[in-house]
């Protein structure tokens, strides 16, 4: 598999406004929204930093259930999973089945406000969901 770089972190919070003010003064740089558009599963919004092309995330629930409020009732706050750039996310998930990772999806999910994803099942990488996604070189 073609890894293009680590992508980025996505970390789970309760409050994002208060977060992203947090984070914006602390690395000195301003945010960008995300919408539930710019993630593969509904009930999500965000934070996005860009960080010397290093991308941290703020993620929080608007609903219930979500992964993300699952994970926040489980352990709280704090890193939720680990983004990995590859070359080509429908390969990437065939080749983690060949070595017995289980995908979350079916299929790679593609949408407006984000490339071809797809992530692990926590349990296959000792408690860290990977996410998959295309980046271009």
């Amino acid at each position: 598999m073609q890894y293009n770089r680590i992508h980025g972190i996505n970390i789970a919070v309760r409050d994002l406004d208060q977060w992203t003010r947090r984070f914006e003064e602390v690395f000195e740089v301003r945010s960008s929204p995300v919408d539930e558009s710019g993630f593969a599963f509904p009930g999500l919004r965000g934070s996005s930093f860009d960080i010397g092309g290093f991308h941290l995330n703020l993620i929080a629930s608007e609903a219930d259930p979500t992964s993300v409020s699952r994970f926040l009732d489980r352990r709280g706050e704090g890193v939720f999973l680990l983004s990995v750039g590859v070359e080509d996310v429908e390969e990437a998930t065939r080749e983690l089945r060949e070595s017995g990772l289980t995908p979350i999806l079916e299929k790679p999910v593609r949408g407006d406000g984000h490339a071809g994803v797809n992530f692990t099942h926590p349990r296959d990488m000792a408690g860290v969901q990977l996410e998959f996604i295309e980046v271009p070189r």
